[in-house]
């Protein structure tokens, strides 16, 4: 009677175990991670957001949830880079101007008049140049997923912006000669006050949300920007110009904390990847709609005169300051002569 008890109790132990040990598909549970963004849900590119999540989950078999954290309820842009580099968010979706706190190199992608055009700046997003300020971010713990896609003309122009940024005025503007005299709007900011004052501007610091005052009652005659910010602000009631000057292109990206990486599967990790890439033709489609809408808006509402300059004496302008802010140290040696190779 024992032996049949012992063995009944050997076999109860050996179920107990049994059920109580997960099965093997689960030990990768299910996890989420945090994605934080400044744009809330009603934006135009929101869906794009949403598709990227989405994507996420469905390429890692649900393995990975993504949760989006609109409208900086992580903390401001510059706070969440700051937590995705400590590893308290897990991903950052934004301008990568913001990254410049973590590496300074990115300042240059700022500075008026370096990149010849969108195909010269993807270009650079896809070379040595630029991976080199990828492997500074991965040094304070920021990565970008899919890094090695941007060495894919078309998937380097999906993440830049397509809205140019140029000179809004009350007055048509060709050349640098015509901002003999022109009182130009800037931000407080060191490279692009001494860069227009270098073309030729009479700067002036105006924060933004005096900018529309100050158009109206002439203590301004422009500033720089795109057309649809500009529309959406209503600066075209008093300033009906706008100068495609090509100030600086802006890419958009999705970044990840490094520690999050880390403590991923490689299939997690190739989900992501592929995620990253997918999302960029979202990107880029919802925001060439939106420019295209804002122009068209822009010029029927305002009767706003799209003008598109020669560049050549906009460069040759330039290349003084430039040449003035590598010898003050505000842009390492050589950067600026780099990145102009690059074809």
């Amino acid at each position: 009677m024992s032996g049949v008890v012992s063995r009944a109790l050997a076999l109860g132990l050996a179920a107990a175990a049994f059920f109580s040990t997960p099965p093997q598909e689960a030990e990768a549970a299910a996890r989420t991670l945090s994605l934080g963004v400044n744009n809330n849900e009603s934006d135009f590119i929101a869906d794009a957001f949403k598709f990227f999540a989405n994507r996420i989950g469905e390429l890692s078999d649900d393995e990975l949830e993504v949760q989006i954290f609109w409208s900086s309820q992580l903390g401001g842009a510059r706070e969440m880079v700051q937590g995705v580099a400590a590893g308290s968010i897990d991903m950052q979706m934004d301008v990568i101007e913001l990254l410049v706190t973590m590496e300074p190199r990115i300042g240059v992608l700022s500075l008026p008049l370096v990149f010849r055009n969108q195909t010269h700046f993807a270009t650079f997003l896809g070379s040595d140049v630029f991976g080199e300020m990828l492997d500074g971010l991965e040094a304070k713990g920021i990565l970008f997923p899919n890094r090695e896609g941007l060495k894919d003309l078309e998937i380097a122009r999906n993440w830049i912006r397509p809205y140019d940024r140029g000179l809004v005025s009350t007055k048509p503007i060709f050349t640098p000669a015509d901002l003999s005299g022109f009182k130009l709007r800037m931000y407080e900011s060191e490279i692009p006050i001494k860069s227009w004052e270098a073309l030729g501007a009479n700067v002036q610091v105006v924060p933004w949300p005096d900018v529309y005052t100050s158009l109206a009652t002439g203590l301004i005659d422009g500033l720089t920007g795109t057309v649809t910010d500009n529309y959406e602000m209503k600066h075209f009631e008093a300033a009906r110009y706008w100068t495609n000057v090509h100030e600086y292109f802006q890419m958009m990206h999705p970044w990840v904390s490094r520690m999050t990486w880390e403590s991923l599967t490689d299939n997690q990790r190739t989900a992501i990847d592929q995620a990253t890439r997918e999302a960029s033709y979202e990107f880029a489609r919802l925001m060439a709609e939106a420019n295209a809408e804002a122009v068209a808006a822009a010029q029927e509402a305002y009767g706003v005169s799209l003008i598109e300059p020669p560049m050549k004496p906009w460069v040759d302008k330039m290349e003084p300051a430039h040449t003035d802010f590598e010898a003050r140290g505000l842009v390492p040696a050589g950067l600026l002569e780099r990145i102009k190779a690059i074809q």
